[in-house]
């Protein structure tokens, strides 16, 4: 940490742009909400939270036509919600499980969908061409590797990234990721970091939460800056209610 604050690199977070949205959940037809999947009410309530954040962002940002990626996308709690909010753009959901696709199929025969694809097969072997990508809680490098397929395609992208303590050395990534962090810190140091930023569960006491928190803040600034070396307008924006996740950060992309 002291050699971060020495170059000058500190916490710092993007003011979140509608703190207090939230989509009427109310009024939306039932197989949109994650209460309709095999979670617990209090669980269901935290999904929505923070499916507000990133529908929030994403609706924002899209236009009639464009096409939506949700990567990682489990049982489709994002990619169905996108594709009810924004019948205009195309939305794919790509998720290696079987049974997550089938979970978010059936919702999407219930809701009578006509603008939603899915996609069996890992990350990497989707090659389409997209405007928008967005991962809740893709875990490790798998939130580098959303980032950078959407740099690839000059895609914005939605991501919460997951799991930091999974972070590690790859045959197509290395850490740090960007040139600021690769001058202040070695991939040791940098683990570390890492390890600290998954410190982050409701059980630990505030004070070691907090101290997980900012080192989220620290491994994801990395990313954004690495996103801006490559041409982006990038934010890191902390999710409200931030109860809603202990991984409760957005990095926000743009292509400039």
């Amino acid at each position: 940490m002291a050699k971060l604050m020495e170059k000058g690199i500190e916490v710092m977070f993007s003011p979140h742009p509608c703190p207090t949205w939230t989509l009427d959940w109310n009024v939306l037809p039932a197989a949109v909400s994650p209460k309709e999947g095999k979670m617990s009410s209090d669980r269901a309530l935290r999904k929505q939270q923070q499916l507000n954040n990133l529908v929030y962002v994403v609706t924002n940002q899209a236009k009639p036509g464009d096409r939506i990626v949700d990567f990682c996308s489990g049982g489709g709690h994002v990619g169905i919600v996108l594709a009810h909010m924004l019948p205009s753009c195309q939305v794919t959901l790509i998720e290696n499980k079987e049974l997550s696709l089938i979970r978010a199929k059936k919702r999407s025969d219930e809701l009578g969908l006509s603008n939603i694809w899915f996609i069996q097969a890992n990350m990497e072997y989707f090659t389409g061409m997209f405007n928008i990508g967005v991962a809740l809680h893709a875990c490790g490098v798998a939130t580098d590797m959303v980032i950078e397929h959407c740099i690839k395609t000059r895609a914005s992208f939605v991501t919460c990234p997951c799991c930091y303590g999974f972070i590690q050395n790859t045959s197509k990534f290395n850490f740090p990721k960007s040139e600021q962090f690769k001058k202040t810190l070695s991939y040791k140091e940098h683990m570390i970091l890492c390890r600290f930023a998954d410190q982050t569960a409701v059980q630990l006491p505030p004070q070691r939460r907090l101290i997980g928190k900012q080192r989220m803040c620290l491994v994801d600034l990395d990313r954004a800056r690495a996103a801006e070396e490559c041409g982006y307008s990038v934010q890191v924006i902390s999710m409200e209610p931030e109860s809603c996740s202990p991984k409760n950060n957005m990095i926000v992309g743009v292509p400039i």
